[in-house]
């Protein structure tokens, strides 16, 4: 059986782990083992600003690095408007899904124009 997932769902679940990422930056990157890889996260646009993080030095230049990314789909204003302080369990929930989608259980719906 396939579960399906709209694509707005996914990419608040990709957003939040990448805003707990942003918020606990350096340390939250650190364990590499626990941190979700790049193809876990599903959505370009959060592939993209996964990348900014781990080439970024510090917090604020990775602030100033998604910032600075022109991105469709993602209102980055908004994202690092939020505090990431409750998001702890989201980098395991992408991990966890992306082995779902890997597998074929679970798949993003396209949005109904």
């Amino acid at each position: 059986m396939v579960t399906m997932i709209r694509k707005l769902d996914q990419q608040r679940h990709e957003l939040k782990a990448l805003r707990y990422l942003l918020e606990f930056f350096p340390q939250s990157i650190q364990d590499r083992q626990g941190l979700p890889s790049r193809e876990d996260f599903q959505l370009p646009e959060s592939q993209q600003m996964y990348d900014v993080l781990l080439a970024a030095k510090t917090k604020e230049g990775a602030t100033q690095a998604i910032a600075a990314l022109e991105l469709e789909e993602t209102d980055v204003e908004s994202f690092l408007g939020l505090g990431g302080q409750l998001y702890h369990t989201y980098p395991h929930v992408v991990k966890e899904r992306a082995r779902e989608f890997r597998a074929g259980t679970m798949k993003v719906v396209a949005p109904r124009e």
